[in-house]
């Protein structure tokens, strides 16, 4: 609140500071300090969080086992689900996977093709 009081000082809309903070806590009161809040809880989250741990891209290599946990099918039906053994042809679209300590967490599943969705086109064979 002290910013939001300073700030308040130097447009000049206060003579002080002190007048100025004691407008900023009789009109925003609870719901700016909610705001500060949240906003350090935020920033302590991505230092700690974020910054500690090791995001990087996740590919899927072709000839990999589908695993429903871990991507997504690009040509999936509506109903369908990832059949066991199914091969990976390819990724069409990259995924992040956050890696901390000796665990992983899936952030956005890469999207991968299936060996059995891709189709010869006719005449050859």
């Amino acid at each position: 609140m002290g910013d939001l009081a300073r700030i308040l000082v130097i447009i000049r809309s206060f003579s002080n500071f002190s007048e100025a903070m004691k407008f900023v806590g009789k009109s925003a009161g609870t719901g700016v300090r909610a705001i500060i809040e949240a906003t350090l809880q935020l920033d302590s989250t991505i230092k700690i969080d974020i910054a500690s741990s090791d995001v990087s891209v996740y590919i899927v290599r072709p000839g990999a086992i589908f695993d429903e946990e871990r991507m997504a099918n690009e040509f999936e039906k509506e109903g369908t689900k990832g059949g066991e053994g199914w091969i990976v042809a390819g990724t069409t679209e990259i995924g992040l996977l956050q890696k901390s300590g000796n665990t992983e967490k899936v952030l956005r599943k890469p999207r991968v093709i299936l060996e059995q969705d891709l189709v010869e086109p006719e005449g050859e064979s």
